[in-house]
């Protein structure tokens, strides 16, 4: 995917644009099936709007190229807990709790860098929207985990209901 079609992905993802998720995205994995970032961006993008058939199909793809890819493990796992289906679920939220930790972005390199701007008015909004974007992202990190622990310490004693 170039930088233009990487921009306008970029935008559309802001914008909620489904459509035009769908249709970059779809062009992407046109030109190469195993193309990651277009997987999770679908994955992503069907998550964030209630569409867990969508979100777990793009899901399922992407761990095919990426077997250890904590969001999709974390989309797939939590769409069939969701659903009830805690055979198919249990599995990977094993897997899950195993995942390589997913990198985060250096937020606070690029607060810093954003420092010396922030007085204008645009440019601190961005540079605390970094700020909350990195503890954000960090806490989501932390809460699937404790998530896939204690399903999977649910689902091993069947003893009590779901989580």
């Amino acid at each position: 995917m170039n930088v233009r079609k990487m921009l306008a992905l970029s935008r559309a993802v802001g914008r909620n644009d489904i459509e035009k998720v769908q249709s970059l995205c779809n062009a992407a994995l046109a030109a190469n099936r195993h193309d990651l970032m277009a997987l999770m961006m679908l994955a992503d993008t069907h998550w964030r709007n209630q569409n867990p058939q969508g979100a777990l199909t793009a899901a399922l793809k992407a761990l095919e190229v990426e077997p250890s890819e904590f969001y999709a493990l974390r989309i797939v796992a939590g769409v069939y807990a969701e659903r009830g289906e805690h055979d198919s679920a249990y599995p990977y939220a094993r897997r899950l709790m195993g995942a390589d930790t997913p990198y985060f972005p250096p937020t606070k390199t690029i607060s810093r860098f954003l420092a010396p701007f922030a007085w204008l008015p645009r440019i601190r909004q961005l540079r605390e929207r970094v700020g909350r974007d990195g503890t954000e992202t960090r806490s989501s990190h932390t809460e699937w985990l404790q998530w896939a622990s204690g399903y999977v310490a649910w689902y091993e004693s069947r003893s009590q209901s779901a989580p």
